[in-house]
């Protein structure tokens, strides 16, 4: 599911912020965008995340704000072997070329790793706020997918009830596909057999068996049980893995139905339960 959170610590005068942007997807994907000196810190947050979100496309950015001198720590290095050799080369072009440099001092801080900075001290209260605001803000994604999940379960509940509603229709025109088979099997005998050709009998025993092989009585009551079986995963701790076999199962069933209903009206029904069904599985996406 969708999301937003953010995680607000402030510590004396360390302040940070968790920011965690939250897209819909299969498997957990992070994008942890953490300070370099804090490159430490990634396989915990990313963890903990994983834990906390189980899936879904995740952009996690931090703004830290370090005030205190006890909190990051950062030594300046100087390589003095190095200055000492550029200080002593500019001393020989000097030398050279007979002139004398107004300030070689300056020449030799500006080149590369004379002067620097080196590893960042973290200190472990600075780590411990910074899990901290990562857990405030995906408490906040989950809240958000809370909301977006009911509001989800309460639109499934509604297409569920439409497909359970069409297979109430399709049941009631059962009696008269039934007679619209006969006659049309009755017609087709009479135009090229003859009515005074006809063995009534034999007749019947031989639409019995066609009406027979177009029954539809398994697939109805496998459907049903389908659908019962999907609003009961809703009502308990529904797993959107679970929801999208249960709704694959449902499709078969609904295929079976439009192949075998052998009649328009019931075509029709089973062509509206396809198109709830595809809205079903794009909602069932979005569930954890």
């Amino acid at each position: 599911m969708t999301g937003f959170g953010r995680g607000i610590v402030e510590r004396d005068q360390t302040k940070i912020i968790c920011e965690i942007k939250a897209l819909n997807g299969k498997y957990f994907d992070a994008e942890i965008r953490l300070p370099k000196y804090l490159a430490e810190l990634d396989p915990l947050v990313r963890k903990f995340l994983s834990d906390k979100l189980t899936r879904g496309t995740l952009t996690v950015s931090y703004h830290i704000k370090v005030e205190s001198e006890n909190g990051l720590n950062q030594e300046i290095r100087i390589n003095l072997p190095l200055a000492k050799q550029y200080l002593e080369a500019i001393r020989n072009l000097e030398f050279d070329l007979g002139t004398v440099l107004n300030d070689p001092m300056r020449e030799v801080l500006k080149v590369p790793d004379v002067l620097g900075l080196g590893e960042k001290e973290v200190s472990s209260e600075l780590k411990d706020a910074i899990i901290e605001a990562t857990q405030i803000a995906s408490e906040k994604i989950n809240d958000y997918r809370i909301e977006e999940g009911a509001a989800t379960g309460k639109q499934l509940k509604e297409y569920i009830h439409q497909i359970s509603n069409e297979l109430i229709l399709i049941e009631n025109l059962e009696g008269d596909r039934r007679e619209a088979l006969r006659e049309r099997v009755y017609g087709n005998v009479l135009e090229h057999v003859g009515e005074n050709n006809v063995d009534e009998n034999r007749l019947e025993q031989e639409l019995l068996i066609y009406l027979d092989k177009w029954d539809i009585s398994e697939e109805k009551q496998r459907l049903n049980q389908h659908i019962k079986y999907f609003i009961d995963t809703l009502q308990q701790e529904p797993t959107g893995r679970k929801l999208q076999f249960i709704a694959q199962e449902m499709g078969r069933e609904i295929n079976t139905l439009g192949v075998k209903s052998n009649y328009f009206l019931m075509q029709q029904g089973v062509v509206k339960m396809k198109e709830t069904l595809e809205h079903i599985k794009e909602q069932v996406l979005n569930i954890v």
